[in-house]
């Protein structure tokens, strides 16, 4: 590709990484890029609630400057990037949708801020959540509506909707955002793009919010993750972020073992593309099945298995620790011995999925049962409705195929794989091994050498 300031949004970040230390690119020229980008295009996506471009602009003249010095630079130096409305960033709003922090402004920065700032990245905004981050769609009264950029009939999901959107858009060349009950993955899945959830604890959620501002410690569930336009991005973003803060980083550090995996040869795929608890649109299925068989042309095997548990039984059990960790003061509505209950059978559950990890390395399954949502916003969640393959489904299904892997903390990396009939993009999770993210990442990116890349909506190709 001839490089221009014209198709900066089309390169990758490492890509873009070194055009800025070779000098070819200054800082300021790919910072005004993206900036032009937001002026243009936000109005019609509303995906970026707040920015604070003349602190950008000094920064990356700051950062511009200490090239020419030969300083020395992180691996994001230069890289502009928004960032979910939930994180704390110095300056700058975190409201999440909810009118009392409407005038709240970060007086210190999220432990994921501080280390991507670290590595030289430029906060250069905020994007779009649901009210406190609880919906598979993002909209709020006090910003309004996310649009998908492939159809602004549809969200572009939730909770990270604004964060998906933005970089769909190419209004960011990364991202980052959180995931209890799919709000990283979803968003992917319905943008189009790559996305991580990690596993539960390696990277700090301090700074998150929910909890209130000022919290030190989230739910036992929510884990905080990357959004990119390639496996790439994802792995980047999760050596630059995962680890412990003190005071435990003073006790111990994280080493994340390699992939099981550097190849698909002995590759152990296990299929699991559909279940009649929560059916998928057909083409999901059947695609998934498509990927898998791919791999297995290059080496990998795949294993018919039986899921270790009921997928009803299982969300039952996920959706009561969904909605105590979603609900402040839950735990004090709970009685204290069906949360211990609940808890010990998390455990018999992760026995079962260590057990069958033992027979495969990977898992392929649905995110959600359908492509993105047209926008759907009746207060009562129970009265709400979507339609899978023309036919009438529960809203709330939405929560049935991340749980799979939220309910035990399992890392889940999300794969574009195709354009439905509708003109809408859909992907596929890789469930992993707990404490193996980076198992389901490199499978990721074999899929990815195959062809299996960023899915772009037309209007934003160029």
């Amino acid at each position: 590709m001839k490089i221009s300031e014209a198709n900066i949004h089309q390169l990758r970040t490492s890509e873009i990484s070194t055009l800025i230390r070779a000098q070819t690119l200054s800082a300021r020229d790919v910072l005004e890029h993206y900036i032009h980008r937001i002026e243009t295009l936000n109005p019609t996506i509303n995906a970026v609630i707040f920015s604070d471009f003349a602190k950008a602009r000094r920064t990356a003249d700051e950062i511009d400057t200490r090239i020419k010095d030969g300083g020395q630079l992180g691996p994001l130096a230069g890289i502009p990037m928004t960032i979910k409305d939930a994180f704390e960033v110095e300056g700058m709003s975190c409201d999440v949708g909810l009118p009392a922090y409407q005038e709240y402004r970060s007086s210190s920065d999220a432990t994921v801020v501080a280390r991507l700032k670290k590595a030289g990245a430029i906060i250069i905004g905020k994007t779009n959540t649901p009210y406190l981050c609880s919906d598979w769609q993002s909209y709020n009264s006090l910003h309004g509506t996310t649009n998908n950029p492939w159809n602004i009939a549809h969200t572009p999901g939730g909770s990270s909707g604004g964060s998906a959107a933005a970089l769909a858009a190419g209004m960011t060349p990364i991202e980052f955002g959180s995931d209890i009950g799919g709000s990283i993955r979803v968003p992917a899945h319905f943008c189009g793009l790559f996305g991580h959830k990690p596993s539960f604890d390696i990277i700090p959620v301090r700074g998150h919010v929910p909890p209130p501002h000022g919290a030190e410690r989230g739910s036992d569930m929510n884990v905080v993750g990357p959004l990119g336009r390639s496996t790439e991005d994802l792995s980047l973003l999760l050596d630059i972020t995962a680890g412990p803060e003190l005071p435990m980083a003073s006790a111990y550090s994280l080493a994340l073992q390699g992939p099981r995996a550097m190849t698909p040869t002995n590759l152990r795929i296990g299929l699991w593309a559909d279940d009649p608890y929560c059916s998928v649109s057909n083409q999901f299925s059947t695609a998934i099945e498509k990927a898998a068989v791919e791999l297995e042309k290059q080496g990998a095997k795949i294993v018919k298995i039986k899921p270790p548990f009921d997928l009803a039984e299982y969300t039952t059990h996920y959706r009561f620790l969904l909605n105590a960790a979603m609900s402040l003061g839950a735990r004090n509505k709970t009685l204290h011995t069906e949360w211990i209950r609940t808890k010990n059978q998390s455990g018999q559950y992760l026995k079962a999925w260590m057990t069958l990890f033992e027979q495969i390395d990977v898992l392929f399954c649905p995110v959600s049962p359908s492509t993105a949502l047209v926008h759907t916003q009746d207060p009562d969640f129970a009265s709400r409705r979507m339609l899978v393959d023309g036919k009438d489904r529960d809203y709330n299904d939405n929560a049935v195929w991340p749980g799979v892997a939220s309910a035990c903390g399992l890392p889940s990396t999300v794969v574009p794989l195709a354009v439905a009939e509708n003109g809408l993009p859909f992907g596929m999770q890789i469930i992993g091994p707990l404490f193996e993210d980076r198992t389901p990442l490199c499978v990721a990116a074999m899929l990815e050498t195959l062809g299996y890349k960023q899915l772009i909506a037309p209007d934003y190709a160029d």
